[in-house]
């Protein structure tokens, strides 16, 4: 997926909420959806919240991702998309 580089973790964080919530991105993404991808992932890299994110992650519940998580609007567009049909 688009964020994963073992160097930095909250990439990898992103992409595991992305992927608790259900939310995949294409491969390749086209620019617009790149300049997003880029967007959420620097919100993801300034939040301050990256324990709580973890505690949830480890607890494996993709709820309390939309009463914290800077990216939830983002996450849940992206979500939606693939649930179109």
């Amino acid at each position: 997926m688009f964020f994963r580089k073992p160097s930095d973790h909250s990439l990898v964080r992103l992409d595991r909420v992305m992927r608790l919530r259900g939310a995949f991105l294409p491969d390749p993404l086209p620019p617009t959806a790149a300049r997003h991808a880029e967007d959420a992932r620097q919100r993801c890299l300034a939040c301050r919240l990256k324990k709580l994110c973890d505690e949830t992650l480890a607890a494996g519940k993709p709820e309390p991702f939309s009463l914290f998580c800077p990216n939830t609007h983002y996450i849940e567009h992206v979500r939606n998309r693939i649930l179109r049909f």
